[in-house]
């Protein structure tokens, strides 16, 4: 009698222990995934920051005129107007507007003296990055003349 009943209380205590094993292991899971979870967040945070710094670099910068033509043809190829605020209104280069529908304002015209849309190369230039309202994505870069 006493050999089953020290067997009982083995299997109940391996059981317990299995338990305890178990719940401390499902405990720690929980705690890592959570640590995984928060290091792909930010992870994936620094990647849009490196991505958008070409963009980015210009906000609240000041260039000159020569530079902003050099951002114009730098990326023409961008989803993205590079819009130009003279102080008689702003033209929009490589896309009309943020909705990318329709071409902007040939850069031929920033390099004429004659055209409206001349930039002068001496002119400074404020730079502001645009965002869209809804999903932050960068739309564009506007310079304003200074």
């Amino acid at each position: 009698m006493g050999g089953s009943l020290s067997e009982g209380l083995r299997t109940v205590f391996a059981v317990v222990l299995s338990c305890l094993v178990i719940g401390f292991v499902f405990m720690q899971w929980s705690t890592v995934k959570e640590s995984g979870n928060a290091a792909l967040t930010d992870s994936n945070s620094t990647i849009t920051q490196m991505d958008e710094a070409k963009y980015t670099q210009y906000d609240a910068a000041v260039v000159t005129g020569s530079e902003v033509v050099n951002v114009i043809k730098l990326h023409s190829n961008d989803q993205l107007y590079v819009g130009v605020d003279n102080g008689g209104g702003q033209v929009n280069y490589i896309y009309s507007d943020a909705s990318f529908s329709a071409p902007g304002a040939d850069l031929a015209n920033a390099r004429n003296k004659t055209s409206g849309q001349y930039i002068n190369p001496n002119s400074k230039f404020t730079g502001e990055v645009v965002r869209d309202a809804t999903t932050d994505a960068i739309v564009g870069i506007v310079f304003r003349k200074s």
